[in-house]
């Protein structure tokens, strides 16, 4: 597997997809999401996620984002869904459009303690939906089996 340099990933992010593996990450009732400090969805709670990588397998690719952006081990349940995002904004200051398939993910030690590489701020753990979250990540909660907040 190798990476793509930076400047050829930027020529490809304006003319194609990319294709993703998104962490729905589960403990004791509750859920995790993270505030991302980087485009599309800066500043938004979010799964945490990211290119699969050619030449890798989709549960490869899924236990490598969760090792890199949470610094755990964990459990891949299964597949919720596949599913796109359309951003206005990216990386490279153009349109991001990702293909995304949604793990359902339980850690494999309750103890374990989350550490954030730099793609996201903060994290949070939750046990509702909020209305203000993205419809895509509304969306996949649900298919989790958490439902919506009321105020």
């Amino acid at each position: 597997m190798n990476h793509i340099p930076a400047e050829l990933y930027q020529k490809i992010h304006a003319v194609l997809p990319i294709v993703c593996a998104d962490i729905v990450l589960v403990k004791n009732n509750s859920f995790l999401l993270a505030k991302r400090n980087n485009k599309p969805a800066q500043g938004q709670w979010f799964f945490p996620g990211g290119r699969i990588l050619k030449g890798e397998r989709l549960e490869d690719a899924i236990r490598r984002k969760i090792h890199e952006e949470l610094g755990i081990v964990a459990n891949v349940e299964k597949i919720l869904g596949v599913d796109d995002t359309i951003f206005p904004d990216g990386p490279f200051d153009s349109p991001t459009h990702t293909v995304n398939i949604v793990f359902l993910v339980s850690l494999e030690n309750q103890n374990d303690v989350i550490s954030l590489d730099t793609q996201n701020e903060e994290y949070q753990w939750y046990t509702h939906i909020d209305d203000v979250w993205h419809p895509y990540v509304k969306k996949f909660l649900a298919l989790a089996g958490f439902e919506k907040q009321y105020n």
